[in-house]
């Protein structure tokens, strides 16, 4: 039960911090997009620095509690974070960038992906 309260905390703590660089995460998108790197950015929130993607909000800089790298399914892909086989489920519950934000979101010794509406 504890751990579930750790997580729900770390969760609502990011969705604090997202309030902050939501505008700058969706500019980044765009330009992902509309430069042809990939039509699926993907965003790693992490308290730690971490070697996947490329850090574009560093925590440290705005004295905040996560750091998040931009990076791509592609990647994911490459990486073995999605395998070649979860690639078609993936696309289908993919929210629109225009719309939504895709985080994979490194918490304690878990991950997840969430959607975060920009509005």
């Amino acid at each position: 039960m504890q751990d579930l309260e750790k997580h729900h905390e770390a969760l609502s703590e990011l969705e604090q911090n997202l309030k902050i660089y939501k505008e700058s995460i969706r500019e980044i998108a765009e330009e992902i997009v509309q430069a042809e790197v990939s039509k699926y950015p993907i965003f790693v929130a992490s308290r730690e620095t971490v070697s996947l993607g490329k850090m574009v909000i560093d925590k440290e800089e705005l004295a905040l509690e996560w750091s998040i790298f931009a990076s791509t399914l592609e990647e994911f892909v490459r990486r073995k974070i999605i395998p070649q086989e979860k690639l078609n489920a993936f696309r289908s519950a993919w929210k629109s960038y225009e719309t939504h934000c895709c985080i994979f979101a490194l918490i304690d010794d878990t991950a997840t992906f969430i959607y975060v509406p920009y509005d």
